[in-house]
């Protein structure tokens, strides 16, 4: 009998999979290490300033650009088939692989606006960095999910660590002036403890109702078809569509509408954002210019991934109430609107309507090849 010990599988895990995890662990003991040790140790770099010492970003942009330059090199130098890896909860494809890049580029240019601006003065800010990269490899790792099970549970991962990124952010004094300062310029609706407090609370509450509501959503489509991954979920769809059983065509409509409001409500994303002015008003700016240039951006790449590509046919077959959700959306948007004369709320309206103009454009194609990619 011949053993095979060696698989393309375990050739990607060791090679690829845990060489880039390894990279994000060790950029994240480093930054924590540095953070502990800048006032024991001097160095060259290390700036005083009436017994205040910091780094600047340009001190530690080399050490930040490490990991991202091996995880380049270490993409671009990868070819191999479609991976499937642990136990069939991970995939990995040429599309992956772009996909990867794309995230690389956005991370790198928030990571350059970080470099030029924040003054590595305290604890918080290096946890605030930590955390960053921490979404960057989880980020990347949704997008290896291969079932709904797992997408959820890196949805879920990536909620937390949102709550770890408004609290390292609020308390990081990343400028030279007290953030809690009541006295800067109002338009910019300045990070107070009231709006802080009330952003938590809404996030946390938010979160709670749509992860209650799609684990309960998760457990009744198991007990229906007996498995998360969406390639067979897409098979026994279209048997059930093949019976032309009104009742089960109802059902398939309710638990897509269901599906759907627990993803946008957790995500943000039309019609179920009325959260999020709120939120984007107790989060500081520069918080803001992470979640929406690199996870609310990864977010929406997924989604338009993940409905176009694995959930094609079901999303196509429920147009009507693909519509209904957006209209829905639009006439929340009204009521928000006049709420935009905050620079916070103006940018959490605008990324609600680039996000209603692209599920309109999803919704208006019969169906979309997505080959070209591959």
């Amino acid at each position: 009998m011949n053993y095979t010990f060696l698989s393309y599988s375990i050739i990607w895990s060791l090679s690829y999979f845990f060489i880039y995890t390894y990279l994000i662990f060790v950029i994240s003991v480093l930054i924590y290490l540095i953070s502990n040790l800048k006032d024991y140790v001097a160095t060259p770099s290390l700036k005083n300033f009436n017994n205040f010492s910091y780094l600047t970003g340009f001190d530690l942009a080399p050490l930040l650009a490490t990991p991202l330059f091996l995880f380049l090199l270490l993409s671009a130098t990868w070819v191999s088939p479609v991976i499937t890896s642990w136990f069939g909860h991970l995939i990995f494809s040429p599309l992956q692989l772009k996909i990867n890049f794309i995230l690389l580029l956005f991370f790198s240019l928030v990571l350059v606006a970080y470099t030029t601006t924040f003054y590595y003065s305290s604890q918080e800010v290096y946890d605030y960095i930590i955390v960053t990269y921490s979404f960057f490899l989880w980020i990347v790792f949704m997008f290896l999910s291969n079932n709904l099970f797992t997408f959820i549970f890196f949805l879920e991962i990536l909620s937390t660590i949102i709550t770890l990124l408004l609290v390292s952010s609020v308390f990081s004094s990343v400028y030279f002036y007290n953030n809690l300062s009541l006295t800067l310029n109002n338009y910019f609706n300045t990070t107070t403890p009231f709006a802080f407090l009330q952003t938590l609370v809404f996030f946390f509450w938010v979160s709670l109702i749509a992860s209650l509501n799609l684990f309960v959503f998760l457990i009744l489509l198991y007990l229906k078809f007996l498995t998360f991954d969406w390639f067979l979920i897409e098979s026994i769809f279209s048997y059930t569509i093949s019976l032309s059983n009104l009742k089960a065509i109802f059902y398939i409509a309710l638990g897509w509408f269901n599906f759907l409001f627990c993803i946008f409500l957790k995500c943000g994303v039309v019609p179920f954002y009325f959260w999020k002015p709120i939120f984007f008003k107790g989060t500081p700016l520069h918080a803001l210019l992470f979640y929406i240039v690199f996870y609310y951006f990864s977010i929406i790449l997924f989604l338009l991934h993940f409905f176009i590509v694995y959930l094609n046919d079901l999303f196509y077959f429920n147009t009507t109430v693909n519509l209904l959700i957006l209209t829905i959306g639009l006439v929340f948007l009204m009521f928000i609107v006049l709420e935009s004369y905050y620079i916070k709320s103006f940018l959490a309206i605008s990324s609600i309507i680039n996000t209603v103009f692209v599920f309109l454009a999803m919704t208006s194609f019969n169906t979309v090849d997505f080959t070209v990619l591959l």
